[in-house]
């Protein structure tokens, strides 16, 4: 049968319909998304070990398929900053930063803050534990808290049973009077043979700045404060009573430790790292971050370990410790900023913060999961931790350190008495703030 002109565009177009909707049902894939947004590409940058996230990433995927092109992208904590800003200038920058709150005051400008109108202060102060809170600023929340580190106190328990001891000093006048002077073995010369505890000197203290960290929370000091344009203000040696300078007495108490004069004299220069000798079992007191724990018992399988709250004054009507918090934070110049927004918010909310926390042997940051305790053998004494720790918005770590690192260090070798070293400690800190 022979067709007409239009009769044969009808059939052709008909086919071609047809053609597309085979092509179509070939090529389809079922949305199993659950009608959930697609997250698209999300690039997270940290210093913490890829294992963990990458471990969590995986997990969401296989619920959410959205998550196959969510990375993390694990950097030497040395070169972080260089990286992650000479990337922004060549627009190759992450979406999402693993934060930690002693990054956040060098790296605030590149981040995109979450407006109080989206996410209330009453909101975070009644979701978080109240040192989680250091990422809310003056215009906004910065990162969405995620875990702590806290400062503990690490005890090898043969050495304190050997001399009828058999818990973790729970007070700084214990501490002084009663395990500094049983434990430390110095030979007839005051060279030190075995140390109570390492405090003193700087650079061979693994967590020095969280210590005196730690000493300056608990001497009532202010930290760094905001105005409300957002200017730092430096308070460190200021506290409520108006009398006690928290920065002095804190750099008086801890050089003690390393005086040869001194009755406390326990640790020099001299020695390898503390940690090292605490895992060689030559240092009975340890103070470490809650992290360290099962490292150290891989380290040294033999040693007889455990940890504790770190000492508070045994007048003290508020303790205090120091802990480090991690936080997700949004990129200024992200090229997928719902997608980061989304992400951010999943891996932040409780069940996926359990285990990034778990996976890092860190605290959750949430106040309903710390609520719930842990059942891991040190996360337990962790958790009690979390409500009593507190970070301050420090400059850089590496210039932070080398100028608490030579207020010790002058007032060790006489250069300077305590009150002159922390006003130069003052001056340079507040160079930082300002560069």
């Amino acid at each position: 049968m022979k067709l007409r002109p239009f009769e044969l565009a009808l059939v052709v177009i008909f086919l071609l319909l047809m053609a597309a909707a085979l092509f179509l049902l070939k090529t389809y894939r079922p949305n199993d998304n659950n009608g959930q947004v697609q997250i698209g590409k999300v690039e997270v940058w940290g210093t913490l070990p890829k294992d963990g996230m990458e471990k969590i990433i995986q997990e969401k995927e296989q619920i959410n398929e959205t998550y196959r092109d969510v990375t993390y992208r694990q950097i030497e904590p040395s070169a972080f900053t260089n990286e992650f800003v000479n990337a922004l200038a060549e627009g190759k920058g992450p979406d999402v930063l693993l934060l930690s709150s002693e990054q956040l005051v060098t790296l605030r400008s590149k981040l995109r803050p979450i407006s109080y109108e989206a996410f209330p202060k009453r909101d975070i102060a009644s979701q978080y534990v109240d040192g989680a809170q250091i990422f809310a600023l003056f215009d906004g929340l910065y990162a969405y808290p995620l875990m702590l580190d806290p400062l503990m106190l690490y005890w090898n328990k043969d050495e304190l049973a050997r001399e009828n001891i058999l818990e973790a000093p729970a007070t700084w006048e214990a501490l002084v009077n009663e395990y500094v002077p049983t434990l430390t073995k110095r030979a007839s010369d005051r060279t030190i043979e075995k140390s109570a505890i390492a405090l003193g000197e700087y650079e061979n203290i693994r967590n020095a700045y969280s210590i005196v960290s730690a000493l300056l929370l608990q001497a009532g000091s202010y930290g760094v404060t905001e105005t409300e344009e957002g200017q730092y203000v430096i308070r460190l040696n200021e506290s409520p009573d108006g009398f006690i300078q928290p920065l002095r007495v804190t750099t008086d108490f801890y050089t003690r430790f390393s005086r040869p004069d001194n009755t406390l004299y326990s640790w020099n220069r001299s020695f390898p790292s503390d940690r090292d000798r605490f895992v060689s079992g030559d240092l009975a007191l340890y103070f470490g971050q809650g992290s360290e724990a099962h490292e150290l018992e891989r380290l040294n399988p033999n040693l007889s370990f455990d940890i504790a709250e770190i000492p508070q004054g045994a007048a003290s009507t508020v303790r205090r410790t120091y802990a480090n918090f991690y936080g997700l934070a949004l990129v200024r110049n992200s090229d997928n900023l719902p997608g980061a927004a989304l992400v951010l918010q999943e891996l932040s909310a409780a069940v996926d913060q359990e285990k990034i926390a778990a996976a890092y042997n860190m605290v959750p940051a949430l106040r309903s999961v710390v609520a719930r305790g842990s059942n891991d053998t040190y996360g337990r004494i962790m958790y009690k931790s979390a409500a009593i720790a507190f970070g301050w918005l420090s400059p850089a770590r590496p210039a932070t350190d080398e100028i608490l690192k030579n207020t010790m260090r002058d007032v060790l070798e006489n250069r300077s008495d305590s009150n002159s070293a922390v006003n130069d400690a003052l001056q340079l800190l507040e160079i930082e703030y300002n560069k």
